[in-house]
């Protein structure tokens, strides 16, 4: 069994007839009916337009056409001289040969609408009175975003710098560049090297994060730095090795002291990075770890022969700090 969508076809002027077909085992039937034109769009004015409000100050014209040529009419509403508003509607199958057109010189205003505006002016109160407020409540973070934008930007960057070096190198294993054994122990100590920087800029991140929550206390351990020294020459000798430069201790301590390992290895790796990445048109690339007694505390110092820093920036870029040598 098939069943075809509904369709319309003039009979008369003034009649259509709506049907379909059906085919059932081979068999086509037509079922449908016939509608009075002007009986049909009367029933439409009067039941969807004449008892509308509309119909008190706009026009209707609902008329049937057969091939562009009108065949039956309809009106309902007021007469209206100078429409202002002209509207136009054609019905969709199988009532396509019915058009609407609706007119009117204007829209009455509603009787709720003094109501609408002063609730609107009313919220409109409160929105200015909410703006203000999230203003003034913005302004004292204001300072913090930024700084908290540029730090992100910041680390952004000098993230991509290890995560271009580990693609490209990868890229080169995979290409097979590396055409011997010694070359491609080569680009695994880049990888390697570059992973742990990588590593690094992430646990700088992380702590920065506890010392603003102050989630960060220093873990203080009698030593004498020695085992310091040795995880920051094993971390830091391979990106100093394809930098070009030469790290260089100088040692004068004679009595163990006071520090944490942990942030002690990661304040001097920052400071050889600063000094490798501002470094490297200097003609002599040397960086030198000084480490010798002052009163009761102990000096760390990070000197390269690096560009010098401006006057002005000499308190916020020092790199000398003392550490106590007891309790």
């Amino acid at each position: 069994m098939e069943v075809a969508p509904f369709q319309s076809v003039f009979v008369t002027d003034g009649r259509v007839f709506v049907f379909r077909r059906i085919l059932i085992n081979g068999q086509m039937y037509r079922q449908g009916f016939v509608l009075q034109l002007d009986l049909f769009l009367s029933h439409l004015a009067r039941t969807y337009f004449s008892s509308q409000p509309m119909a008190r100050f706009a026009h209707l014209r609902l008329r049937a056409v057969d091939q562009g040529r009108e065949t039956q009419a309809v009106e309902a509403g007021v007469a209206v001289d100078r429409p202002r508003i002209h509207l136009k509607r054609a019905f969709p199958p199988p009532l396509a040969f019915v058009q609407a057109t609706l007119v009117c010189e204007h829209i009455p205003p509603s009787a709720g609408r003094g109501t609408l505006n002063l609730a609107l002016a009313v919220l409109g109160g409160v929105i200015i009175v909410g703006l203000l407020a999230i203003y003034h409540s913005t302004q004292k973070i204001v300072d913090f975003s930024e700084r908290q934008s540029r730090f992100v930007s910041a680390v952004t960057h000098e993230l991509k710098t290890p995560l271009t070096n580990i693609r490209m190198y990868i890229e080169m294993l995979e290409q097979g560049m590396a055409r011997d054994p010694e070359r491609e122990q080569e680009y695994f100590r880049v990888l390697e090297a570059e992973g742990a920087r990588l590593s690094r800029l992430i646990t700088n991140v992380l702590e920065l994060s506890k010392l603003e929550k102050k989630h960060r206390r220093p873990n203080l351990q009698k030593g004498n730095f020695a085992e310091v020294i040795a995880d920051v020459e094993g971390l830091m000798k391979t990106p100093l090795q394809q930098a070009g430069f030469r790290l260089e201790t100088e040692n004068a301590l004679t009595e163990p002291f006071l520090y944490d390992r942990e942030i002690m290895v990661q304040v001097l790796i920052n400071l050889i990075e600063n000094s490798v990445k501002f470094g490297q048109s200097s003609p002599a690339k040397r960086i030198t770890l000084r480490l010798r007694p002052a009163g009761d505390h102990v000096r760390i110092e990070v000197a390269d022969t690096g560009p010098a820093s401006p006057m002005g920036m000499l308190k916020r870029s020092s790199t000398t700090f003392t550490a106590p040598t007891t309790p």
